[in-house]
């Protein structure tokens, strides 16, 4: 299926941004130099890739289970929703968190490790829906021209957001993340 390989790159991409921010919230209750500003810019990646084009994309899925007949608030579209939003408060709770805990609050420290493990968690689950659920539920669901169509957009969301510049800086990000961890074990 098209749509799988159109996606597969930003879910590796996630994957190890989740591995990342997860050590950071492991490395948070075990070292002093964890520092907010890990977070704040995890979140910076948060909202632009995964939220502003990772979820678009999936928009064009939903779209294409909707048009099969799926209902807009159960069942696989529900649940991608669902999904998606448990993800986005968590996010939330993350970036407050880390914002409280810049601004002098010690007990947020503890909330930003909470809210971390809340959105990868989310975030891990959502991703593995996708790959046994709802990919083989697409397959089965849609013709070959409705599979292209979706697709087309999926590859078009490059262009219409923070990402047409390419995934080079988000890639950069993730390693940037990665070296600030290194540097407080």
């Amino acid at each position: 299926m098209r749509i799988d390989k159109h996606l597969r790159a930003d879910q590796e991409n996630i994957k190890r941004f989740l591995a990342a921010l997860g050590g950071g919230a492991v490395l948070l209750g075990s070292t002093k130099y964890a520092r907010p500003s890990f977070f704040i810019y995890a979140h910076e990646f948060i909202r632009e890739y995964i939220e502003e084009s990772f979820y678009k994309k999936e928009e064009f899925i939903i779209t294409a289970l909707e048009d099969c007949g799926f209902p807009p608030d159960d069942g696989p579209v529900g649940a991608m929703r669902r999904d998606q939003e448990k993800s986005r408060k968590a996010a939330e709770l993350l970036i407050d968190a880390a914002r409280h805990w810049q601004a002098g609050d010690e007990v947020a420290r503890t909330e930003v490790s909470w809210a971390t493990s809340q959105y990868t968690a989310a975030v891990r689950e959502h991703l593995e829906r996708l790959k046994t659920r709802i990919f083989p539920l697409l397959e089965q669901s849609i013709t070959v021209e409705e599979e292209y169509r979706v697709s087309e957009g999926i590859n078009n969301v490059h262009f219409e957001n923070s990402l047409e510049a390419g995934t080079d800086k988000y890639v950069r990000m993730i390693e940037e993340l990665e070296d600030e961890l290194s540097d407080w074990k």
